[in-house]
């Protein structure tokens, strides 16, 4: 099985993905970029095109992702991209649930109204020559709008379709929909890519069974998508790539529920990414904001170190932050 790493806005920039590439890339074929969004004469930001070159991005396989709703303004925006720094697949997002997206009718909102969504294909795949993928949900409110979502995307030539089985209002929470996913992947010519709720051995076992039993000839996606998993436990692909051979056995189902890297691997990698980020940016305030977000999720391998963990939410320097990080990672 392959593995991809989820868009993050945030956190999986170039800085997170070659770290994980240096300590933890085993399993993971393709890192995708936290979306880019057109601006009508503008041009892509400092920081999305700084995110895109290949100079930093080296030995990774990248799709850059685009959010818009916008036939035009992703032709516009995907062909520089081509052009200028050499991609030749471009991924849309229609899954995003976030409500600063969705209520400019992008992300998943794309999926209130087929009729559209079909109209933004044709208008893509009419004139682009690149490998399109797409992101997407199941829908906004309900897994029963799925149905016509489906029949559009089965009217084009994906190069993949990576389906996270929930609908825009689940957000993060509820019921993952395997019975969507599953329609997809049996119905569709183009790969089907899982993505949700996979953050241990156990997590991927189940899900992965459920979808080979629902199957005639017992297949299995080419790939499956990770993200919030991976960020709490950035070791996670490799975990779930040891295991992938004996999936089903019996072992392998009684396996514990959480694994994680070691604590001189996560200190490395913890350090790679702080040395990164303090070369490009000025001053503490900004460098420790994008670490205590990365400890928003890595924060989750230490459930019994809550007061290390506020000292480090709470540091306001970096010798302070530094200090709390020793608490919990110790020099190697």
């Amino acid at each position: 099985m392959d593995f991809y790493l989820a868009p993050l806005e945030g956190i999986t920039g170039y800085i997170y993905r070659n770290a994980v590439r240096e300590f933890f890339e085993e399993g993971i074929v393709k890192y995708f970029t936290p979306f880019i969004a057109p601006r009508q004469g503008r041009g892509m930001k400092r920081n999305e095109e700084r995110d895109i070159l290949p100079e930093n991005n080296k030995e990774l396989k990248l799709i850059p992702q685009i959010l818009t709703k916008d036939a035009e303004d992703f032709l516009s925006l995907s062909q520089r991209i081509h052009e200028d720094y050499g991609y030749d697949e471009i991924n849309l997002n229609a899954g995003c649930p976030s409500k600063t997206v969705t209520t400019h009718g992008k992300g998943a909102a794309l999926l209130s109204d087929p009729e559209a969504l079909d109209r933004l294909l044709d208008g893509i795949f009419s004139k682009s020559s690149l490998r399109i993928s797409v992101k997407t949900r199941i829908g906004v409110e309900s897994e029963e709008e799925f149905g016509p979502i489906l029949e559009v995307y089965k009217r084009y030539p994906l190069s993949e379709l990576i389906i996270h089985p929930r609908t825009q209002t689940d957000g993060y929470g509820g019921q993952i929909r395997m019975a969507a996913f599953i329609r997809a992947f049996r119905e569709c010519s183009f790969p089907v890519i899982y993505n949700g709720d996979i953050f241990n051995i156990r997590d991927y076992q189940e899900k992965m069974n459920v979808i080979r039993s629902s199957t005639p000839d017992g297949k299995l996606p080419p790939a499956v998508m990770l993200g919030r998993g991976l960020i709490f436990d950035p070791a996670l692909a490799r975990e779930l790539s040891r295991c992938d051979s004996n999936m089903l056995s019996e072992a392998e189902e009684s396996a514990p529920a959480d694994s994680a890297a070691s604590l001189t691997e996560l200190r490395a990698f913890h350090d790679r990414i702080f040395t990164a980020y303090e070369e490009i940016l000025d001053g503490d305030t900004p460098l420790l904001f994008h670490m205590k977000e990365l400890w928003g999720y890595m924060g989750r391998l230490f459930p019994g170190d809550a007061k290390k963990l506020k000292s480090i939410r709470k540091a306001t320097k970096k010798a302070d932050y530094l200090t709390a990080v020793r608490s919990i990672l110790p020099l190697y």
